[in-house]
C-alpha cells in the first residue's frame, strides 16, 4: 500500500485523480492534495510519502521547479513523481524526465493505463 501526493492547481482534477486511483483498485494507504509545488514540499518534508503526482503549470511553484527542489534534496530525491500534464510535446516531456521524474502522462489518460504506470513506478523504486 502507498501514501501518494497529488499535486494540482485544480481541485476538480485532484479530485478526478483520486477516483481513478479508486475505481481502478490501486491500493494505497493515504492520498494527500497539495495546489502547487510550494504546499507539496511542506507536504512532503511533513509525511512519509511513497509517489508523487504532479501537474506541471500551477502558481507559486510549478511541477518542474518541484522536481528540481526534490532531486536536490536528499529527503526527497528517492521519492518517485509522476507528471500528468495536457502538454504533450516531447521536449517538454524529455526534459522533465531528464529532471528525474519517474514518468510523464498526458492527459486525458485511460484510469487502467495510469494504474499500471503507478504500479510500474512503485515497482521500480521499491522492488
Amino acid at each position: 500500500m502507498a501514501s501518494i501526493l497529488i499535486v494540482d492547481d485544480s481541485s476538480a482534477m485532484r479530485s478526478v485523480i483520486k477516483r481513478i486511483l479508486t475505481l481502478s483498485g490501486f491500493e494505497m494507504d493515504t492520498c494527500l492534495d497539495a495546489s502547487d509545488g510550494e504546499d507539496a514540499l511542506v507536504a512532503l518534508r511533513s509525511q512519509s510519502i511513497d509517489l508523487v503526482i504532479s501537474d506541471i503549470n500551477m502558481p507559486r511553484m510549478d511541477g518542474e521547479t518541484l522536481l528540481r527542489e526534490m532531486s536536490a534534496d536528499p529527503a526527497l530525491s528517492r521519492i518517485p513523481v509522476v507528471i500528468v500534464s495536457s502538454d504533450a510535446t516531447e521536449s517538454r516531456a524529455s526534459r522533465l524526465l531528464g529532471l528525474g521524474a519517474s514518468a510523464y502522462l498526458v492527459k486525458p489518460f485511460q484510469p487502467q493505463m495510469f494504474r499500471e504506470k503507478l504500479e510500474q513506478v512503485l515497482e521500480a523504486v521499491h522492488g
